[in-house]
């Protein structure tokens, strides 16, 4: 596999519009991504967000326009409000194997270039999650942060180099929130990534570009006063959108 340059255009969307039956949900989407890009996607619910996510892995396509993928793109995908029943006899090591596993029409196959370790190697996700004694516990048994890591393990088995996250911190507690946060800052400097999410904190934190998402898209840099601002607050605290609106304002005075 060839590992793509840092800063290498990978995937750009050009004109993009995407319609449901008459419904216009995305129109005139322009945007590029670069290898190793850290993007917070944001927007209203019911503007498009998950819609864009799955257009960009593949499964929609545009109803106008193109996305050109680099032909060494290999996606990883967290969707949001995952269907695993938690009620399922099926452990969190079984769940991170899945990731190596193609759709069939009866069950699943591991398709070629499966590593033949692959338990392997599912293990070793696990541990770099802090989860490998949790392995042969039932999904069911894990709290919901410990599951979001284990859905991330398994968008990793097939050695993505991007990522694709939709709401992975929606319903979890806050430290679990943080955790899987600072896992993906370390991910981050092999992959791109590109997470929806309505934290703030992960806007200030972490990501270092945004995208705004309401039917049309909006790109936006993080200011450098607002993560100097953030650096100053301790990290695992939440940073309050009021608060970044204050600082908007307060520097907007102090620039006329």
């Amino acid at each position: 596999m060839r590992e793509i340059e840092k800063g290498k255009k990978i995937i750009e969307c050009k004109n993009v519009d995407f319609y449901f039956t008459l419904e216009q949900i995305l129109y005139n989407v322009n945007w590029t991504i670069c290898a190793n890009d850290f993007w917070a996607v944001i927007g209203p619910n019911g503007g498009g967000k998950s819609t864009l996510a799955r257009l960009l892995v593949g499964l929609l396509k545009p109803s106008c326009g193109v996305i050109v993928r680099d032909s060494d793109v290999r996606i990883g995908y967290v969707p949001q409000n995952t269907f695993l029943n938690r009620h399922f006899p099926i452990t969190a090591l079984e769940v991170v194997m899945m990731g190596f596993l193609k759709p069939k029409f009866l069950g699943g196959f591991l398709p070629k270039g499966t590593p033949k370790d692959a338990k392997e190697t599912a293990m070793r996700l696990l541990e770099r999650f802090h989860l490998e004694s949790y392995a042969h516990k039932k999904i069911g048994q894990l709290s919901g942060g410990q599951r979001q890591k284990v859905l991330i393990a398994r968008a990793l088995c097939g050695n993505p180099n991007f990522l694709v996250l939709d709401e992975p911190t929606a319903s979890v507690d806050q430290e679990s929130q943080r955790e899987i946060y600072q896992l993906l800052q370390q991910i981050n400097q092999e992959k791109t990534i590109i997470m929806i999410s309505h934290n703030v904190s992960v806007l200030l934190g972490y990501a270092r570009k945004i995208l705004y998402v309401n039917k049309e898209v909006m790109i936006h840099h993080l200011p450098n006063h607002l993560r100097d601002a953030y650096e100053k607050k301790r990290q695992d605290e939440h940073f309050c959108e009021v608060e970044m609106l204050l600082w908007q304002h307060k520097v907007g005075d102090e620039n006329e």
